[in-house]
């Protein structure tokens, strides 16, 4: 998350210290777009910029589009979000890469409804989709992952299930030809059930011989 609040310099520091692929910072909390300018300034790694908050949808479309001006490297855009075609030509007119995401904190969908889903997203002109799920049995992390396993050479895709019983899709799907997964920054910092640290997930690709 970013807020008005933080010192920038030292969140910064702070994530460099994991030596993280790509960083996503979130705007929820965020009132003052001065601290997104700051981020911008001083980061030294790919971000992504997502907004999750309950703002006006105006006011978040503006946000994610300063992100984009002010040259992060991703926009995140929730499928649901209105004139959502529009804001994706607006952000990749700038420059910027486009996810669109969905997500269903209720259960994980069939593979028909996934495929669905992701057609939209595509028809989105997303140059990333993401599909995150609930899971509610473990044979949906199965489910995910054969998605991810059949659909990854059509188009870039992320998909993962939230919950303790979507942990292994968060592991496993990058081998099974997802984009990349999530973690959070610490134990601390988790955004969503099932998320692990980017210190318990390194340990597990470590087990399992990974990485």
């Amino acid at each position: 998350m970013i807020d008005q609040d933080q010192n920038v310099g030292q969140l910064i520091e702070r994530v460099n210290q994991k030596h993280p692929d790509l960083v996503e910072f979130r705007l929820d909390t965020l009132r003052d777009p001065k601290a997104l300018e700051a981020v911008a300034k001083k980061k030294t790694f790919p971000t992504i910029v997502t907004d999750k908050s309950t703002r006006e949808p105006e006011h978040s479309r503006e946000l994610l589009l300063s992100a984009a001006d002010l040259g992060f490297e991703y926009v995140d855009i929730d499928l649901s979000t209105r004139s959502a075609k529009t804001t994706v030509e607006e952000v990749k007119s700038r420059g910027t890469h486009v996810i669109v995401s969905f997500h269903d904190l209720k259960a994980t969908p069939s593979k028909n409804e996934l495929v669905r889903i992701l057609d939209s997203q595509t028809q989105l002109g997303a140059d990333i989709c993401k599909i995150v799920t609930t899971a509610l049995h473990p044979r949906d992390n199965l489910t995910i992952l054969e998605f991810v396993a059949n659909k990854n050479a059509e188009t870039r895709l992320v998909s993962f299930a939230m919950g303790s019983l979507g942990i292994p899709s968060r592991i496993l799907s990058p081998l099974f030809g997802s984009e990349f997964t999530f973690a959070a920054l610490d134990e601390e910092s988790t955004t969503a059930q099932g998320q692990l640290s980017i210190d318990n997930l390194r340990a597990a690709w470590r087990l399992l011989g990974i990485q």
